[in-house]
Order: C-alpha cells, then structure tokens, then sequence
C-alpha cells in the first residue's frame, strides 16, 4: 500500500474518533442541565467534569430546562465550532493532505476571542452571552484543521520512525551472520 492511501486511511480513522469524541464531549455539555432537571444526582458529576475546562459562571452560560450548561456560552462555541469545523473538514480538506493550514489562519482566527476575552478581563466591557458563543465558534471552527492535520502528521512519523528502525534492524548484519572461521 503507497504513502498517499495510508495517510488517507490514517486521517479518516483520527477523523472519526475525533467526531465520536465531539458528539459525546457535546451531549456530556447538554446532559447536565437535563439530568439536573429530572433530580438525578449524575448531573453534579458533569458539571464537575467540565469545572478544569471552564468557569461556568451561570450568568455568562446559555439554559436548558432552566438549568445552566456545564460550560459557558464562550466554551460552547468553541466545541460546536469544532463540530462544525469536522462537518467543514472533508469538505475543504479532504481526506487526503497532512500539510498543516498556514499559521495565519488560526492567527485571524484568534484575534476575535483573544481581544475580547482580554478586554472583559480588563473590566473594559462585558460581552453578552450570544457574542461570547460566536468568538468562541469562529476560533473553534477553525481548530479540527489543526487537530487533526496536526495529529495524523504525529502518528505518520512514529509510523515512518518505526518502519525505517525496523528495516534498519533488518539490513544489518547480525554477530551469527559473520562466521569467522578459526585459523
């Protein structure tokens, strides 16, 4: 099998473990407030899971069943732009490139969440809840082009790395190959 096909099935693996990985990462977000609504104490497990990765200030998240999200609207637009960048991805990418997107990209990107996250923790404004979700989902959208192209580049070395550290071991001679014959 050439190159080409292995790194094409490579990035089509990383692509759907990674989209299995963002649909439960979504439904745990919107588990919590449901759980939470129906008593359950499971709910307090969720937005425990999600305090490392947010502040999940109720005032600053969106509700469901009159319950906060486990993330604030911020987080939630990164992780549905990132489902949404996947959704994009074998659209504008393919399955068949490892080649990173240019750096700038992600740079424009940024800008958006950066200056306004920066200017809200410098008191110079404090972003509705709708805005915060679209600088989030802007940057999120971009990152599955990083993500993945980033990581299948990672298993495609360690793959490469190993192939040649085998056929290395392969081509040389063993000591039991060389007899040397005693005079």
């Amino acid at each position: 099998m050439d190159a080409e096909n292995l790194n094409r099935r490579l990035v089509i693996r990383i692509y759907a473990l990674t989209a299995a990985g963002a649909i439960l990462w979504l439904g745990a977000v919107a588990a919590a407030p449901w759980l939470r609504s129906r008593g359950s104490g499971a709910a307090g497990l969720f937005y425990t899971c999600f305090g490392p990765v947010c502040h999940q200030d109720p005032g600053r998240s969106f509700h469901l069943w009159g319950y906060p999200l486990a993330v604030c609207a911020r987080c939630l637009g990164v992780y549905m732009g990132f489902a949404g960048g996947l959704i994009l991805y074998p659209f504008v990418r393919g399955f068949s490139s490892t080649r990173l997107p240019v750096l700038r990209t992600l740079i424009a990107a940024s800008f958006p969440i950066v200056f306004d996250t920066g200017a809200n923790v410098l008191g110079l404004w404090d972003t509705a809840g709708m805005l915060r979700f679209l600088t989030g989902f802007l940057w999120g959208l971009v990152l599955p082009f990083y993500f993945l192209t980033g990581l299948a580049e990672l298993f495609a070395s360690r793959r490469r790395e190993t192939s040649q550290n085998s056929f290395k071991s392969e081509s040389a001679p063993s000591p039991t190959d060389s007899k040397v014959t005693p005079q």
